[in-house]
């Protein structure tokens, strides 16, 4: 699904509706792959362990065609499911699995979308939204443990202390989709940022640069990006990579980020090609602890943590 590590994990168009049994505390491991991405393992059937991408901007879970294949799982409906990706649009098979355990959670009803493989190692699956929505949940970056606990006070109030920043939802403008963003600051510019967790690196788009004095036709003589990333950084406009910037949220700060400048397909999707707007991924966020709070429409950040070299 991501070439080259690519930044954004396939979203569905469609969500149906699953239940969810949820207990008063429940967790489990995840770690941090070779793309900086955040990975923790899943159940289907009481199969497994599945390695699954933890995805913010993902609206539906998802199931790599190899694991289909070794549930034996046939397709669920006769109409097939719209996925959009960052390499491609598709048409994919649904399947309905009996159940998904992550971190003591049982999962049941949810329709999983089935992607094909992938020419390079990744994943076995995505945790999309449709399933972290349901909960209050919890990326404690220290003890490397992900928490799926019970929306609501009882759960926000442990977290009070730390740095809270608004998560805005938003659809899009043709899809009753829901995905959900972050008023930031890139050296001191304001920008709006998909929050994707999914994503292992950071992005804006031309519009965004350009309000940070990167201007594009300084860059018009590379040519277009390398063939192997023009399905994720698009076949004409200029690819460039800026070192050193500061991107902040709500009086936390961080220095020295690498970004890169785009204008990927992935913006048309979620309709910000016409504005300046950014994406924000695990290269600014994830060696913090975080807490989501789908309900209550925010996002804690925690302390700052180092894996050891």
């Amino acid at each position: 699904m991501r070439r080259i590590g690519a930044l954004i994990a396939f979203l569905a168009l469609a969500v149906l509706a699953g239940q969810a049994w949820a207990s008063s505390s429940a967790e489990q491991p995840y770690r941090i792959d070779s793309h900086g991405r955040l990975v923790t393992d899943v159940y289907v059937d009481g199969h497994g362990p599945f390695t699954f991408l933890i995805d913010t901007a993902s609206s539906r879970s998802l199931i790599f065609e190899h694991v289909r294949k070794q549930l034996g799982l046939a397709q669920s409906q006769p109409e097939r499911l719209t996925i959009y990706g960052i390499n491609d649009v598709a048409e994919v098979m649904p399947v309905k699995p009996s159940e998904l355990r992550v971190a003591g959670e049982s999962v049941r009803g949810l329709t999983l979308g089935v992607l094909p493989d992938s020419e390079n190692s990744g994943p076995d699956g995505v945790l999309g939204i449709d399933i972290l929505t349901r909960y209050f949940v919890v990326l404690d970056r220290g003890a490397m443990r992900l928490k799926l606990l019970p929306p609501g006070e009882d759960s926000t109030r442990a977290y009070a202390g730390w740095s809270r920043v608004d998560l805005t939802p938003r659809p899009l403008k043709k899809f009753s989709i829901q995905f959900w963003y972050l008023n930031s600051r890139f050296n001191g510019e304001r920008l709006t940022a998909l929050f994707d967790l999914g994503a292992g690196m950071t992005m804006m788009n031309w519009g965004a640069a350009e309000r940070l004095g990167v201007h594009k036709y300084r860059f018009t003589a590379n040519g277009p990006p390398p063939e192997e990333l023009q399905d994720v950084l698009g076949k004409k406009a200029p690819a460039v990579r800026i070192e050193g910037m500061e991107v902040r949220l709500m009086g936390r700060s961080w220095n020295r980020q690498m970004v890169i400048v785009a204008d990927a397909p992935v913006f048309g999707y979620f309709d910000l090609e016409e504005q300046p707007a950014a994406i924000m991924g695990t290269s600014v966020l994830g060696d913090n602890s975080l807490a989501i709070d789908f309900a209550g429409q925010h996002l804690f950040i925690g302390p700052t943590e180092k894996e050891s070299d």
